[in-house]
């Protein structure tokens, strides 16, 4: 109850209304006190005209009688008028002061002292004589507690009354008497006491109904916006950019919610637009994180492979000569032998034996050469060459083997100009192998889903060799060693492991890049990118191959997938 009070009285709508409401009852006070006031004097107005009419009527009715001199008559008339409501006292004063004529006859014959409060407005002083005897009538005293008017006139000696004995001449004595008549204010201070009733309750009611009109109108013009204006604020505070202020009209407070709702428009485009650079810098962040990713692992990548090419050049250097002595020897004594009178059994037996370590030396010995070729690489000599032309030779050599397994070629070749600057030779021989991987691992798979892609692609940069096939894949935990040196999944004597790596060397030795995507019993996708014209020199750090190893009648196989 407390904190409702003072929100109450800490609310604009009580600041407001309180001193409006002041200000109206005062304004209203005012006027009613005014009012009253002039409403007053009007009645008093009115009643002095009504006391000088009533005097001068008086005067009228006992003008003959006194004329006459019948003063019998003029007391039973004086009477009668003085029983009269409103009418306090009737009496006519001789001018030695003695009451003459009076309503109440017990005044009769009575003298007034000229310092009377009756005479004391004529005769200042109590002088009897003085001009202010002709310019005072009316008077206000108090009578009964009442407030009373007093209008005293003054009876003068007309010609027409020297006729009477009991006059003498105008000229000797110019004033008869005076007439005093006396009405009370009772009526009227009733009237005025309810007249003010009236108005100080017709006040408070104007002043009530003003309140409430006011109140009314401030809580639709002010408190009803405010209250508005605050839950929109309170709502924005709490992040709900969505909050509109509805206040309806053109004034003010109007004014200041479409203002309002401007800003939080602008606020919402501002969030927006920041979410927006939010996402955008989170995306290009984390694109810039799998680029310095992919970049560190092609850089881990690179050193692995010149550290394996190292290694390889100092293997094949230690293993050419005993492989070269080895395959000397055996052949020498293949020769010898044929000269010596041994049995035709045991000849046979030991030439086959002898015909086997040559065959494995020389097996040997194109291992130790691919090895040099993987380490050392040659020259590549450039040249313009068609790769449409490459692609179809390749996919010549290697018909006789889809149709064997039943394999389902599509090819798409490149659109426009096909020449790229390169050496073509190696090109067709890294395409080969590849070609052969692919075959080699859709031979365990169904012949249904057996699927051969070579689609490429390119624009005035570079181009692209896409070789794609529905084998049984590669594993994932080899894939990020699939060009190194030795590494195979062939199972049989002749997988030795070199295939991919001379891929490797030869598309870094023309100054692109391969990759390859794989799903274990999906298939694989080696993408090859070569630029149209190479750089003038290849990366260092990139091993330069270019030669595919080979072995005797038959094309070079390397690592692929499937292959045990």
């Amino acid at each position: 109850m407390a904190s409702a009070l003072k929100t109450l009285a800490r609310s604009l709508e009580l600041r407001l209304m309180v001193p409006l409401a002041a200000i109206v009852a005062l304004v209203l006070a005012i006027h009613a006190l005014l009012g009253y006031w002039s409403a007053r004097d009007q009645i008093s107005m009115f009643v002095r005209a009504d006391l000088e009419r009533s005097t001068s009527l008086i005067e009228s009715a006992t003008h003959d009688g006194m004329l006459l001199n019948r003063m019998d008559e003029v007391q039973s008339r004086i009477e009668r008028l003085g029983a009269s409501s409103g009418f306090t006292a009737i009496r006519v004063y001789a001018k030695n002061g003695r009451v003459a004529l009076s309503a109440d006859r017990a005044e009769r014959d009575t003298i007034v002292a000229l310092t009377s409060e009756a005479c004391a407005a004529c005769h200042p002083d109590g002088l009897a004589t003085g001009p202010r005897v002709l310019q005072h009538r009316n008077l206000v005293h108090r009578h009964a507690g009442h407030e009373a008017q007093r209008c005293m006139a003054v009876i003068r000696n007309e010609p027409g009354c020297s006729s009477a004995g009991c006059h003498v001449s105008p000229d000797q004595s110019p004033i008869l008497g005076v007439l005093d008549v006396q009405m009370t204010m009772a009526p009227f201070d009733e009237a005025i006491a309810r007249a003010r009733r009236q108005l100080i309750w017709t006040t408070a009611a104007l002043v009530l109904a003003s309140g409430l009109v006011a109140a009314l109108i401030i809580r639709r013009l002010v408190h009803v916006p405010v209250k508005r204006l605050h839950e929109g604020t309170r709502r924005i505070a709490a992040g709900d950019l969505d909050t509109r202020i509805d206040v309806p009209g053109h004034h003010e407070l109007a004014l200041l919610a479409g203002a309002f709702n401007r800003m939080v428009g602008d606020l919402r485009a501002a969030r927006d637009e920041l979410d927006r650079w939010s996402r955008t810098l989170e995306d290009k962040v984390e694109e810039k994180t799998l680029e310095l990713r992919k970049a560190q692992q092609q850089m881990t990548h690179v050193e692995t492979m010149v550290s394996l090419g190292k290694l390889s050049a100092t293997v094949a250097h230690e293993l050419n000569n005993p492989l070269s002595g080895i395959l000397t020897y055996a052949r020498l004594v293949r020769r010898e032998l044929a000269d010596q009178p041994i049995d035709a059994v045991v000849r046979e037996e030991l030439d086959s034996y002898l015909a086997l370590v040559d065959k494995e030396s020389v097996r040997c010995g194109a291992i130790v050469k691919n090895l040099l070729v993987f380490a050392r690489g040659r020259g590549v000599r450039l040249s313009a060459t068609d790769l449409n032309q490459i692609i179809e030779h390749s996919l010549m050599l290697i018909r006789h083997h889809l149709e064997l397994n039943k394999i389902r070629l599509s090819t798409t070749l490149l659109e426009g100009d096909p020449s790229i600057i390169a050496d073509q030779g190696q090109i067709q021989q890294a395409v080969l192998a590849l070609l052969m991987n692919a075959v080699e691992a859709m031979q365990a798979v169904s012949d249904r889903g057996r699927e051969l892609g070579v689609h490429l692609s390119g624009d005035a940069r570079q181009v692209e060799i896409r070789i794609s096939d529905s084998g049984v894949g590669i594993p994932a935990d080899l894939i990020p060693h699939i060009f190194e040196p030795f590494v195979t999944t062939k199972g049989d004597a002749s997988g030795v492991g070199l295939g991919l790596s001379v891929v490797y060397g030869v598309v870094h030795g023309h100054g692109g890049d391969i990759s390859v995507r794989s799903e274990p019993g999906a298939g694989t996708t080696f993408t090859i990118k070569l630029p149209r014209r190479r750089a003038e020199a290849a990366p260092a750090e990139a091993p330069a191959v270019s030669a595919v190893a080979s072995r005797a009648g038959e094309p070079g196989r390397a690592v692929g997938e499937g292959q045990a």
